[in-house]
């Protein structure tokens, strides 16, 4: 009888635990959404304030864009579901299954390929610069358009699959829809989707030009290509560091259904761990594309600096420059 006493307190302890990590994890989501809207709308309005710096460099603002555009989107999902969850957990008799739950994360996850295949885009605007410098058309800002528009289209019809055969599940312990971590088919065959394609095309991308640097006699070309292509790669590399981090956060969704099938165990916050980390790197990656890419830098910490140029009859003549 104690012993049975004992096993139940002890549940019941593991439970609460549970229950008080899961509400912790939500309220972070909640938090870091409204910090990342905070973040798009100051960049939005920078955008704005500097349109005339962003009609010279069109072409990179446009695919950034593509990551701006869709977080005014993501955001509001994700502070709904962490409000939702949050609710749910303190009153676990109401349910919020239904059409509209799995729609709002079809929209997510769409527009979590979208984000993740813009990087691939701008990949392949360096590439284009570093290996075919000649080509006018492929740094058109007409074809980036198109492709960007394109991306808006083939997020969703990818996922579309797996959303109309019930790949998104409710989960109610969490009060929300997503591919269900134990489910392990739905979710490798939507996150591969949604990771490892625009992944394997970006790197591939760096790659090839990696070796197009490396195989080819840069030393003919002139200084000022040069300069472009040595200023492209720095950009690039960049640019795959930063998707690399943002896969390795991103880890967690694909290592848990397979710890899940492995094992047959599963903690009941890691939907919620999955998210905050989800959220957490979406708010980092917006901050240091902001530091490491040039255009972005530029308007985002604007900064002039006044020197002496020359002196003229007791006149001083001062030069003002732009930081960028």
């Amino acid at each position: 009888m104690f012993y049975n006493c004992l096993s139940i307190r002890l549940v019941a302890t593991t439970y609460s635990i549970m229950k008080i990590a899961n509400i912790i994890f939500y309220y972070f989501i909640l938090g870091n959404s409204i910090i990342g809207y905070i973040i798009i709308a100051f960049v939005a309005l920078i955008m704005f304030i500097h349109r005339s710096v962003i009609e010279k460099n069109k072409i990179n603002f446009l695919l950034v864009a593509n990551n701006f555009i869709g977080m005014f989107v993501v955001y509001p999902i994700f502070i709904d579901t962490a409000i939702t969850s949050i609710y749910g957990l303190y009153h676990p008799e109401v349910s919020f299954d239904g059409w509209l739950c799995k729609f709002k994360f079809y929209c997510l996850y769409s527009i979590g390929f979208i984000y993740h295949a813009s990087f691939s885009l701008q990949a392949m605007h360096r590439l284009c610069r570093i290996v075919y410098p000649a080509r006018a058309y492929l740094q058109s800002f007409r074809l980036y358009l198109c492709l960007s528009i394109s991306l808006w289209f083939l997020g969703p019809g990818l996922l579309s699959a797996s959303y109309l055969s019930g790949g998104l599940e409710y989960l109610p312990d969490d009060y929300h829809c997503q591919f269900a971590p134990t489910n392990l088919g739905s979710s490798l065959i939507g996150l591969s989707l949604l990771f490892v394609l625009p992944f394997i095309c970006t790197m591939s991308c760096y790659f090839y030009s990696m070796y197009h640097v490396r195989t080819r006699t840069i030393a003919l070309t002139n200084i000022n290509q040069g300069k472009n292509i040595r200023r492209d790669m720095i950009v690039f590399t960049r640019l795959v560091i930063l998707l690399t981090c943002l896969m390795a956060v991103a880890f967690p969704h694909v290592m848990i259904p397979i710890v899940y099938a492995i094992t047959g165990y599963l903690p009941s916050w890691a939907a919620s761990f999955e998210w905050a980390l989800t959220v957490t790197s979406i708010n980092c990656g917006f901050i240091i594309q902001m530091i490491i890419f040039p255009h972005l830098r530029k308007i985002c910490f604007h900064k002039r600096n006044i020197r002496p140029e020359t002196q003229l009859n007791g006149t001083v003549f001062v030069r003002t420059t732009q930081n960028t």
